[in-house]
């Protein structure tokens, strides 16, 4: 049931037009850039378009000072005490219980959306190295659902070259002790970014994937480093106090102090003023729904890490893929033929093959998928009988016509 779900989800479209990645990367460099973007606009806006500070000033303190005074403690440092709890008369001691990081709070969902848009443009700039273009197969695929039968037939036949080219020039051409240990570690392990041994796209993909990962683990690192408590688990205190009079005074309190000074002449005056932050009540929302959003994403990231990787590792995982939709077609050779079947998918295909099949069909239709891979094995079955003639021409003839035994 969650392996459908999260397939399901993974096909989700977030964005316009073809795609070469899925549901769950696009959630991480479209859907969270977004959110925290708007997040990021909303307390912006809060902040210097609004009111966020209103301060209890003493009664002899005029309009303008009052003003002047909202605005410098707006721009210092202000810390909470507790009303039951005595103000400390050393004003280091005071600093210790400081809040001004809601100053801070736009800036921060600004990096998170780097944080989040940066494996997207690693993907992006990367890519091209494999020597064909990922996103350009995606987007020939997806033109072939809504054309008509007399192009469709030809447009899967311009991808079906376009792979081929691609599958059969990044190969390894010379042997050498370097070579032979790269092509092993790319054997046993995809992220060796072995172009010419046919996993450098796969590798890429999954590192990308372990990126997206690692980001959700860091935010939780990067915000409670920022707001000073343990904010890992910060949504299941939510839910335990979710009782239609939730408040978190402790971690965003609504009341603070602020300290400065006036200066009169040679007279230095020192004011303490108790300030309202209103913009603290919004941000606690925003942060407790942040919250369920990176745990939410972490979850499916880590599920969808760890299906690809199941599926990408294990050459049973990738025969399946292939031999799925060869029965579909009635390709019953597939099944006979099982040494060309396996020399297609594992020294044809390779890695990288299988995964931009997996592109195209998460991206585009599996009936298109059902027509590509029918061609890549229609053609790669009789270029394997052509080479199996040309060997059996090439091998010299007994004056009876027999070939000679070697």
């Amino acid at each position: 049931m969650w392996s459908s779900m999260l397939e399901a989800l993974s096909k989700i479209t977030l964005s316009r037009g073809a795609r070469d990645d899925d549901g769950i990367d696009q959630l991480h460099h479209f859907g969270t850039v977004a959110l925290f973007a708007a997040f990021a606009a909303l307390i912006g806006m809060n902040q210097y378009v609004g009111d966020p500070i209103h301060c209890w000033v003493p009664a002899e303190f005029p309009g303008h000072h009052t003003a002047y005074a909202e605005n410098i403690c707006w721009i210092s440092q202000m810390y909470y005490i507790p009303m039951t709890e005595e103000v400390p008369r050393d004003k280091a001691e005071r600093m210790k219980r400081d809040i001004s990081f809601y100053r801070w709070v736009v800036a921060v969902f600004l990096i998170q959306c780097f944080l989040f848009k940066f494996p997207n443009m690693l993907w992006k700039e990367l890519r091209s190295y494999s020597g064909i273009n990922v996103q350009k197969i995606v987007n020939m695929a997806d033109e072939v659902v809504m054309s008509p039968p007399d192009s469709r037939e030809k447009k899967i036949s311009d991808i079906s070259f376009f792979m081929h080219k691609w599958l059969k020039s990044y190969r390894v051409y010379k042997y050498n002790v370097v070579v032979r240990v790269k092509e092993k570690m790319s054997s046993v392990l995809c992220f060796a970014f072995g172009k010419r041994q046919g996993t450098y796209l796969t590798g890429l993909f999954l590192f990308i994937k372990l990126l997206n990962v690692l980001n959700v683990i860091s935010q939780f690192l990067l915000l409670s480093s920022f707001l000073k408590f343990n904010y890992w688990t910060y949504g299941f205190d939510v839910m335990r106090h979710l009782n239609g009079k939730w408040v978190d005074i402790d971690h965003f309190p609504r009341v603070v102090m602020c300290d400065f000074e006036i200066r009169q002449l040679q007279n230095v005056q020192d004011f303490s003023l108790q300030c309202v932050l209103s913009i603290n009540l919004f941000i606690e929302k925003i942060f407790a729904v942040t919250w369920f959003w990176l745990f939410f994403l972490g979850i499916a990231s880590l599920v969808n890490f760890w299906k690809w990787t199941y599926d990408t590792l294990f050459s049973k995982r990738r025969e399946h893929f292939i031999d799925k939709y060869l029965m579909i077609l009635g390709e019953e050779e597939s099944r006979k033929e099982k040494t060309l079947f396996k020399r297609f998918v594992h020294d044809y295909l390779r890695d990288d093959g299988v995964f931009l099949l997996r592109s195209v069909g998460n991206n585009s239709s599996e009936l298109v998928l059902m027509d590509l891979i029918k061609v890549l094995w229609s053609n790669f079955r009789q270029e394997n009988l052509k080479e199996k003639l040309s060997v059996a021409n090439s091998k010299p003839k007994s004056v009876d016509g027999s070939a000679v035994q070697g």
